[in-house]
């Protein structure tokens, strides 16, 4: 006959154990927060699966972020002596430059960090182009980018190195679908707004002291004339750019242009979109082509906000980041005027 086992034959040490177990068992960790912001690095290691198409399938994957890890080229300069400032602000000025392109005077905004006119240094720069909706105020007046700016480089931990920023109205032509040589938005940007700047002011003219980066149909234009122009751009970011299929011919494609861009290239690249926006699908198919590529990069997928400024606005200080990562934080590291 099979015996009963009873609770009091057994010693007390190994119910107490049983009880912990048990306890253990039935306890879930904690979820993570739906609505805060996950980032998963991942190496740029090519995976063995097939080449993507133009429009790979949609990735539904929350958020990801694949992080540029790029050695930085550029030398380190002999700290020297600047003349006494005490500028705390920056300034933001308006003016206006010649395109024979576009048949005008293309107007566009600047800002100055402090100082900037004493201390007879060449500052860095980044072109950021606005959203079709908007003019060469966006930046400005939508995202505060003056005020961040100001803000940060007050700062003594500040994250962000001094450097100026060129906001161009892109007028008619940008919204255009115009790619003739030597008639497009690309052709304005490069060719007369570029060496406009370069030879009026003291700016850091080489690709390691120049960025581009823009908004929505700026980020289509920011990301395709880097992509064809990897030599002439440290950096290039697109911020819920739109890369609608047969928008523009192959060799100004973003979504073709992604498979032309090789593991090696020295062009830092940021694109960002939010779950929920029309163009996110594309933006993705993108960042797809160079993470299968081996291409490294920051993609970041935001669970919250919408195509418009207060999304922008929230992020700006991430954008500003991202493209001065590898320049100086003192002024006095930077080459010479002279």
């Amino acid at each position: 006959m099979r015996k009963k086992l009873r609770l009091s034959h057994v010693p007390t040490s190994i119910l107490v154990l049983v009880g912990i177990l048990l306890l253990l068992v039935a306890c879930e960790p904690l979820a993570p927060d739906d609505q805060s912001q996950q980032v998963i690095v991942v190496t740029a290691t090519p995976l063995p699966s097939p080449r993507p198409s133009a429009t790979p399938p949609f990735v539904t994957a929350l958020p990801t972020r694949v992080e540029a890890t790029v050695t930085p080229t550029i030398a380190t300069r002999p700290t020297v002596s600047l003349p006494p400032c005490e500028e705390t602000e920056g300034r933001v000025l308006d003016a206006t430059f010649t395109s024979t392109i576009m048949e005008n005077d293309v107007p566009y905004r600047m800002y100055l960090p402090p100082c900037f006119f004493i201390t007879g240094q060449r500052y860095p720069y980044v072109i950021l182009l606005h959203g079709s909706t908007f003019d060469q105020t966006q930046w400005t007046d939508g995202l505060d980018v003056q005020t961040v700016m100001d803000e940060q480089l007050a700062d003594p931990l500040n994250p962000l190195p001094p450097m100026v920023l060129i906001m161009p109205y892109g007028d008619w032509l940008m919204q255009e679908n115009i790619f003739d040589e030597g008639a497009s938005y690309e052709n304005v940007i490069l060719d007369e707004l570029i060496p406009t700047v370069e030879s009026q002011y003291c700016l850091w003219s080489d690709r390691e002291g120049r960025a581009i980066g823009g908004i929505s149909r700026g980020g289509f234009w920011s990301v395709s004339i880097a992509f064809r122009h990897q030599d002439l751009f440290s950096a290039v970011g697109g911020h819920s750019p739109v890369f609608d299929a047969d928008l523009a011919p192959p060799l100004y494609d973003p979504l073709q242009l992604a498979e032309t861009i090789p593991p090696t290239t020295q062009l830092r690249i940021y694109l960002d979109v939010t779950q929920s926006d029309v163009a996110e699908p594309n933006v993705t198919a993108v960042s797809n082509i160079l993470r299968l590529n081996g291409v490294e990069h920051t993609y970041e997928i935001s669970p919250t906000g919408d195509h418009d400024n207060e999304y922008w606005a929230g992020h700006v200080l991430d954008y500003l980041m991202f493209y001065g990562q590898d320049w100086p934080r003192n002024a006095a590291e930077l080459p010479s005027c002279f």
